[in-house]
């Protein structure tokens, strides 16, 4: 065994081929055992001290669509496809690994012989994204320690309790700033009466957006959203996106800028998702940032076949929020909050089959950028 092999969170040793095969026996000749493995409804896999799987119930198998040949000697998040499972030495040894729930879960396990974790796993290939609580144990198996995993999926419980409590948290805020608005409306002087009816059709125009956002999401999620084939100006689309937050901007005391050399192309692709994106790239900058700020936004031809539309502002990520910055219903921005970012790469990746990514340094501040081909191949 090479213990020195390099790795950011979990050990990297691996056991051998023969070693797996003679584990597998062990567990597979208990006949009693797994008869209750495989009576079992929720997915269950049994692994050794290095978090290599030696048997996996049928439950689990038939949800990956796999044979029990192709999971032995696998890590969990090797089997489930994990975009973070195919660093140079396998699933657990990223830096994104440290806040994996199931890594967490089989570690723990070792210290404290049981323990119960949340995560998101998302699959490389067809970017599934797989919301799971993982329950670890040790279980002895005729003189030999191995730790029995149990995975929960409860991916449509945590996607309808963050949307819901999403939406209607944000819903209400909007709703609440309406009802001050028109109290103060009552109250007003005609010049005051002015700038008040512009904050309420802004705030009307939000709870649209929201409604729009939530309505487009859902489907997506759902894998009902049929994408459109827009003819679109990058110029012309930025500018109409930004002027949507300008005011918000302003009321904030910060402003948006769109960068001197960006270029107006003309491409193919769908409206309404697009703008999602880059709303929501615009929306968090602005978030990110106190009064004063400047959040400049800029569009252009990277090369013959793709555009490329960025979103800069000053604030830094900690080096833990940029490892879960893509995660469902995560957010910096507390309880409630969250879907964001989630959301960007969902629609991007999976129906504008574009790529985006962030980067977030000292000194330069945070920019995200959305790459999307000019003629769509929706």
């Amino acid at each position: 065994m090479i213990e020195s092999l390099f790795t950011c969170y979990a050990s990297a040793e691996r056991s051998s081929q023969n070693e797996i095969m003679r584990q597998f026996r062990v567990v597979a000749d208990n006949r009693d055992m797994v008869v209750v493995l495989n009576g079992v409804a929720s997915m269950l896999c049994v692994q050794n001290k290095n978090r290599q799987v030696v048997f996996v119930n049928k439950t689990l198998l038939e949800v990956l669509g796999l044979n029990i040949q192709q999971a032995l000697g696998k890590r969990i998040g090797e089997l489930f496809g994990c975009r973070h499972a195919f660093s140079v030495n396998g699933c657990g040894t990223s830096q994104h690994c440290s806040t994996c729930g199931v890594a967490r879960s089989t570690l723990e396990c070792v210290e404290k012989n049981t323990s119960i974790e949340e995560c998101s796993l998302t699959n490389a290939n067809a970017k599934v994204t797989f919301d799971l609580r993982a329950h670890s144990t040790y279980i002895n198996v005729d003189g030999e320690n191995f730790i029995l995993c149990s995975l929960f999926d409860i991916s449509s419980e945590k996607r309808r309790g963050v949307m819901e409590r999403i939406f209607f948290h944000d819903i209400m805020n909007t709703v609440n700033g309406i009802n001050g608005i028109k109290n103060a409306l009552d109250k007003a002087d005609a010049n005051e009466q002015h700038m008040f009816i512009s904050y309420l059709t802004l705030l009307l125009n939000s709870l649209s957006e929201q409604i729009n956002s939530h309505r487009v999401l859902t489907m997506a999620e759902k894998d009902e959203y049929q994408t459109e084939k827009n003819e679109l100006s990058s110029l012309a689309f930025v500018v109409e996106e930004v002027e949507k937050f300008r005011q918000q901007a302003e009321m904030e005391e910060k402003e948006i800028r769109i960068a001197d050399h960006s270029e107006d192309q003309f491409f193919v692709s769908d409206k309404i998702l697009l703008s999602r994106v880059l709303g929501n790239m615009i929306k968090n900058a602005l978030e990110a940032e106190q009064a004063g700020a400047v959040i400049v936004v800029g569009v252009f031809k990277d090369v013959s076949d793709f555009l490329k539309i960025w979103v800069h502002n000053d604030s830094i990520m900690s080096e833990n929020d940029k490892l879960q910055v893509f995660n469902r219903s995560f957010s910096t921005k507390g309880k409630n909050r969250g879907l964001g970012t989630y959301s960007m790469k969902l629609l991007t990746e999976k129906y504008l089959k574009g790529t985006i990514c962030f980067e977030s340094k000292e000194n330069e501040g945070t920019v995200f950028t959305v790459r999307i081909p000019f003629m769509s191949h929706l």
